[in-house]
């Protein structure tokens, strides 16, 4: 193998992991029935965080855990809510195994005020 053949499929190899480490994933905004909440911005405090994993299968085309925030809604009684999505270094180094695969995961805060 010549070193530019080299080159081109060290390159392609490293740019097909990294755009598989990718993916995208939904989250549902729902909010328990018969519940009034609100949208805490982003500088506002919250007295309660909950951080957890959401795994997907194809990239992020089908949820495989619960991907809605409702249960945390109930289970924390909360009226106000803020909610991020990351994907932070573990979700990173985790995915570059099972990106592969097409498992993804990301994590979800939520955070809130009851």
């Amino acid at each position: 193998m010549t070193h530019r053949f080299r080159q081109y499929w060290r390159a392609l190899l490293i740019g097909l992991g990294l755009s598989l480490m990718t993916g995208c994933g939904t989250v549902l905004l729902e909010v328990p029935p018969g519940r009034s909440v609100t949208l805490l911005d982003q500088d506002q405090p919250a007295s309660v965080r909950v951080e957890r994993t959401v795994w997907y299968a194809l990239w992020g085309g089908q949820p495989l855990s619960d991907n809605s925030i409702a249960a945390t809604i109930q289970e924390h009684n909360l009226t106000q809510v803020r909610v991020t999505v990351v994907q932070n270094f573990w979700d990173t180094v985790v995915n570059f195994v099972t990106c592969y695969f097409s498992f993804v995961r990301r994590t979800v805060i939520v955070e809130g005020n009851p």
